[in-house]
């Protein structure tokens, strides 16, 4: 049985990571392994936010076609030579036959080695590697840290194409301050993993994944300043059409578009005024949907 490993760190498992995907299946191996590491690790300083958790990671690249996913300390390889690499882990542990990586592929000790490097020392093993060209978009690489520029910028829909799929948040619905309740606009607040990158603050187009169903949504991501003093980020949601009790559950915040700014309004009225046109602006994205 032979056996190819694709190389790298996938975060967002993008477009572009898609390209290199499709050459792994491509490879003609019997089995196709994914080789990354764990997110904890790439970002313990939190100065970078991730795209996807590990387990989200996982998720899409054995939803493309990866037969298994192996998240590697990277603790465990950081000081390697490009040699040692090669022969622990990639012959040694993982025993491929085939190795895939992007073009761009850096490793070894201070990422000192490229894709050549990986090339002929895999050819000394008698292994045999497949380089990917970048996927280009609009004249430039697709790539995470372009996808993130975009997410910050609030430049949502672009970054949704180069992804493939729209931005999302998973979290647990909890208690809020009942404050949209209370002005008739019922609304679920949700956690979010502090790994991933939480958009600007702002009102979304979103739309929300929660009991088995999706619904249209408009999410606002901040601080609330026009009813609450509180300083502290948080997610919550308007979902169109849903009434139901949902506390403790899982949602997902699928963000299509970004509608606006968060400001704080002169009156509690104005507020309420400018809420009730996003939903009906979501209303009427939703109808001319559903008209295509």
């Amino acid at each position: 049985m032979t056996r190819a490993v694709l190389l790298g760190l996938f975060d967002g498992v993008h477009t572009g990571h898609m390209t290199a995907l499709d050459a792994l299946l491509r490879s003609g191996a019997d089995e196709r392994l994914v080789y990354t590491f764990s997110s904890d690790e790439l970002d313990t300083k939190g100065v970078r936010k991730l795209l996807l958790t590990d387990s989200e990671k996982e998720e899409k690249l054995l939803a493309a076609g990866a037969d298994r996913v192996i998240f590697a300390s990277f603790a465990g390889v950081r000081e390697m030579s490009a040699e040692e690499f090669v022969s622990s882990q990639l012959i040694e542990r993982l025993h491929a036959d085939v190795v895939v990586c992007g073009e761009n592929f850096r490793f070894g000790k201070g990422a000192a080695a490229g894709a050549g490097e990986l090339g002929a020392i895999l050819s000394g093993h008698g292994k045999r590697l497949i380089s990917v060209p970048l996927r280009i978009d609009g004249g430039e690489p697709v790539s995470t840290t372009r996808i993130r520029g975009l997410i910050e910028s609030e430049r949502l829909k672009e970054a949704n194409r180069l992804l493939g799929y729209n931005y999302f948040l998973r979290g647990k619905v909890i208690h809020g301050a009942s404050l949209g309740r209370r002005m008739g606009i019922r609304t679920i607040n949700t956690t979010y993993d502090g790994c991933k990158l939480l958009p600007p603050d702002g009102v979304y187009s979103s739309d929300v994944e929660i009991a088995g169903r999706r619904y249209m949504g408009v999410t606002d991501i901040g601080v609330k300043p026009t009813v609450s003093q509180e300083s502290a980020r948080g997610v919550e949601t308007h979902i169109l059409g849903f009434e139901d009790s949902v506390y403790d559950s899982t949602a997902c915040i699928i963000f299509n578009d970004f509608y606006r700014r968060e400001k704080k309004f002169d009156s509690l009225t104005a507020l309420i005024e400018q809420i009730n046109a996003d939903i009906s602006k979501r209303k009427e994205e939703g109808a001319a949907f559903a008209g295509e």
